[in-house]
């Protein structure tokens, strides 16, 4: 069997680190044309090339290297990319030892909007063997993402060995996933954390304290909403948000 383009591996341990993200962006569309511009900025903006590039920018901030990339659009809309990526070398080796960690991301807009309000949602998976840490981009990929609703799992499986041979199954002390949030993360999200940490198994869900009109609103100076319909807008948002982070069907559903 050929070695060529294979990655000698030294130092060697299976934990795998798994760190998986989805991501809920809610826009109001008020109208038909809106809705074509929403759709050409979810293009323009989530395509592959872009989600390619913010998974290498991912890839650099965990302390790893790019080895390939596979990369899909959709249509209508969405796209699909993963990342191949291996530990950056150490000088003193100029060698590679990770060929099995990955990054992922798959993109899903809302084909059929409820009420003028579009739901985009995000999935991004981390999973990284060896030393590297995916907890390091928690707070990078919030901000990037600016989503109303977060939901967070964090999972760490497999096995290393210490220095006499002892089995660990974790190489770490975390105790809650919302221990790695900045101060910004967490003035601007309420968040609950539900761990089984005796399984190496951490979830976290965050919902945006204040969501702003401005925001939520999509090509908003170009649409004018009486103080009333406003208000009652705000009301609209706040319920599918709240429901998106409890995951309760709406009442109307249920009935």
């Amino acid at each position: 069997m050929s070695t060529t383009n294979k990655i000698s591996l030294y130092g060697f341990n299976n934990l795998t680190k798994s760190l998986s993200f989805s991501f809920y962006k809610v826009h109001y569309l008020d109208n038909d044309k809106v809705s074509k511009q929403y759709d050409q900025f979810i293009n323009e903006n989530y395509n592959a090339h872009k989600l390619s590039e913010l998974l290498t920018h991912i890839c650099h901030a965990i302390g790893g290297n790019v080895l390939n990339i596979a990369s899909q659009d959709y249509q209508p809309h969405g796209a699909s990319v993963t990342l191949m990526m291996s530990e950056e070398a150490q000088p003193e080796s100029l060698v590679a030892h990770l060929d099995k960690s990955h990054l992922c991301i798959h993109t899903y807009p809302d084909d059929n909007p409820q009420n003028k309000l579009a739901i985009f949602r995000a999935d991004i998976e981390l999973s990284t063997c060896g030393v590297i840490s995916p907890l390091k981009v928690i707070n990078t990929l919030i901000n990037h993402f600016n989503a109303e609703v977060i939901d967070i799992d964090y999972r760490i499986r497999g096995m290393t060995r210490d220095s006499h041979g002892n089995k660990l199954f974790i190489d770490d002390s975390v105790v809650t996933i919302s221990d790695s949030f900045n101060a910004m993360v967490k003035s601007n999200y309420q968040f609950q954390d539900n761990n089984l940490s005796q399984y190496n198994l951490f979830h976290t869900k965050l919902a945006r304290q204040q969501s702003s009109l401005v925001d939520i609103i999509f090509a908003a100076e170009d649409i004018n909403l009486s103080p009333t319909q406003l208000s009652l807008l705000q009301q609209q948002v706040n319920h599918e948000i709240n429901s998106l982070f409890i995951q309760k069907t709406n009442e109307a559903t249920d009935k």
